[in-house]
């Protein structure tokens, strides 16, 4: 508990205390002028001591323009409360006990907020305040320049992404929530937000500290709040339309109501003092702040469920349009599969494929490049060209060499030969004959058929766009169950089906990629999701939600949470509505037939702050995922 929620408590406590005694010198004592004078002193003492910040609040909203807000409502009705010893009633223990409860619904919603803001910032530890220097000066990390040596104690977190330049040993589990130790090698790219669990290492930087994996991470989340649902934008215009008429309502119960009534029943201040406390009453139970706070809230909470599982949502708008997807489109390499390669199988001449495909495929980061670069072999020197979702293409002396898909060879009017195997096929061509072609497969991620098999029971559909050949597509799909699969998609084909998809779904389509060569596609669905690409920029920057680790689960985990948050935001602003109408109605039942009654205040504390509490912990089941 923060500082401010501890001195609050400590208020609360003895204003309850003060206003505990004038309570038994008001009606447990017998009255006379001194313990009048007394117990009303306390009275007072313990409504300042409760409420003077929301006074001061009041005053200072009223000052900078925000006049209709819950401190103001609050202020009006305590005041009048006291002030209604100027009609013959005393209701000083009612005004108290309503800034006092209103504090307590103060402090739970603090603790409420504190507990998502852990949640989030237990994600947000990525933070370091200070870089070692291979001088040995400490420095602050936006100060550290690209190409920069730094120094990574045992046990410390590494501030800045770079460029191993020795041997070492880290752990990823701040940022993917794996608990391994990795192994990396002189030239290895290490993420800031990794451990160093070995000897002291040595990092040249890559990048500056406000573009590192770890920076970006802590900005997508302290910028989450800042994409409100629907539901979060229209509860503000809400309480800005409803509040004006609640208070011009009580305006006319207080004055218009008893005149007109003492046309004909004659005027007293009896009349007018119950119709007055009726307004308070009023001004009490229809303070909007239990939505105002509580639906927000739910969508922090929400967020902050997703951060403990390593899903980072850029904002409560995109939780609302999850409660709403009924299509999900995957990609298949690195989100369905592993995008761990396998040579299988060499059709030609295995040495001269091998040394042309390496030469070809050398400078690329493609999964299926770092396949053929692992394997034994020359390599050919060669002047690179990528054509992007096709292949490569190289040029030394007079010839030219090819590495990529059938399409590729096909488009330069070359023949490719006759393959049987299935799985990825990436042919070798020299000028104008096919050498011959390297067959890879991938490996299906572990958790794929079970994931499938949830998301299906929630009558998700699920469709596969690959650039893959149809019968790789086709063998994966058919292990996972899937029916709706496109393959050989060159990345503005994927745009295209995409958006085909899209504008055929009358709801929510999300897209999950690994972030490479899926950026256009990310950016035009109405989710666009990347996972296990925690240090690519791109995947980053065009995603609406950011999956930290490679595992498929996260898909129906943040689908179950952001559905569990519309119904909780729906109970609520029932809940809160009703509770406040069924209040109301009571309070003027009470008015017409009994001619006003004392504890009609403390029903409308329970109708604001009781109900507000109510709401507030209801939001809070958010962050509570089975």
């Amino acid at each position: 508990m923060d500082r401010k929620n501890k001195v609050l408590i400590i208020r609360i406590l003895i204003a309850l205390v003060l206003w505990v005694v004038a309570i038994i010198l008001n009606y447990g004592v017998s009255k006379s002028l001194t313990t009048e004078i007394i117990y009303i002193t306390l009275y007072s003492i313990s409504y300042i001591i409760s409420g003077y910040d929301i006074l001061f609040g009041a005053i200072r909203n009223i000052l900078s323009g925000q006049l209709l807000d819950e401190y103001f409502l609050m202020s009006i009705a305590t005041i009048g409360a006291f002030l209604m010893r100027l009609f013959g009633s005393e209701e000083y223990l009612e005004a108290v006990a309503v800034m006092i409860f209103f504090q307590v619904g103060e402090i739970f919603q603090g603790i409420a907020v504190t507990k998502s803001k852990n949640a989030i910032i237990s994600t947000m530890k990525l933070q370091v305040n200070l870089c070692l220097l291979e001088n040995g000066e400490s420095v602050d990390p936006n100060e550290v320049e690209i190409g920069s040596h730094i120094i990574i104690k045992p046990g410390e977190m590494v501030p800045i992404d770079g460029e191993a330049l020795e041997d070492g040993v880290i752990n990823q589990a701040s940022l993917t929530g794996e608990a391994m130790d990795i192994e990396v090698s002189k030239g290895d790219i290490i993420l800031s937000g990794s451990i160093n669990v070995s000897k002291p290492l040595y990092i040249k930087t890559t990048k500056a500290y406000s573009d590192s994996t770890a920076s970006k991470i802590i900005d997508m989340v302290e910028n989450a709040t800042m994409k409100k649902a629907k539901s979060e934008k229209f509860i503000t215009k809400f309480a800005r339309i409803y509040t004006p008429i609640v208070v011009g309502f009580a305006v006319i119960l207080a004055g218009l109501v008893p005149t007109i009534i003492g046309l004909f029943t004659g005027f007293s201040y009896e009349l007018y003092g119950n119709y007055i406390y009726s307004a308070l009453t009023c001004l009490v139970v229809s303070c909007p702040c239990a939505l105002v706070v509580s639906i927000p809230l739910s969508y922090f909470a929400s967020i902050g469920a997703n951060a403990k599982n390593k899903i980072i949502v850029k904002g409560g708008s995109y939780i609302e349009d999850l409660a709403l997807c009924n299509t999900i489109i995957l990609d298949k390499t690195g989100t369905l599969t592993k995008a761990t390669f396998e040579v299988t199988n060499i059709y030609g001449n295995k040495d001269e494929v091998i040394k042309i495909a390496k030469g070809l495929e050398k400078n690329s980061t493609h999964p299926l490049a770092l396949a053929i670069n692992k394997m034994d072999g020359e390599i050919l020197d060669l002047e690179i060209e990528e054509h992007p979702g096709l292949g490569v293409i190289g040029k030394k002396d007079n010839d030219v060499y090819y590495c990529g898909s059938k399409s590729h060879l096909e488009k330069n009017g070359i023949k490719p030969i006759e393959v049987e195997d299935i799985g990825s096929i990436l042919y070798v061509a020299k000028n104008n004959e096919c050498l011959g072609a390297i067959i890879l497969e991938d490996v299906i991620k572990t958790e794929a058929i079970d994931v499938i098999k949830k998301l299906k029971d929630n009558d998700i559909n699920v469709v596969v766009l690959s650039g893959d050949n149809k019968n790789t597509v086709k063998k994966v799909c058919d292990k996972l169950s899937i029916d709706n699969y496109y393959s050989n998609l060159l990345p503005a084909d994927k745009v295209n089906k995409a958006t085909e998809i899209i504008n055929l779904n009358d709801k929510k389509t999300i897209f999950v990629g690994d972030g490479i060569n899926d950026a256009p596609v990310l950016a035009l669905s109405d989710i666009g999701v990347s996972m296990g690409q925690i240090g690519s920029d791109s995947a980053i920057e065009a995603s609406d939600i950011v999956i930290l680790n490679d595992d498929l689960n996260a898909l129906p985990l943040m689908l179950k949470i952001a559905k569990k948050t519309k119904r909780i935001v729906i109970e609520n602003i029932i809940f809160i509505l009703f509770i406040k109408l069924i209040i109301l109605a009571l309070c003027a039942v009470i008015n017409i037939f009994y001619g006003g009654f004392e504890p009609l205040m403390l029903i409308a504390i329970f109708g604001d702050v009781g109900v507000c509490v109510l709401a507030v912990l209801n939001s809070m089941r958010a962050l509570v995922i089975k």
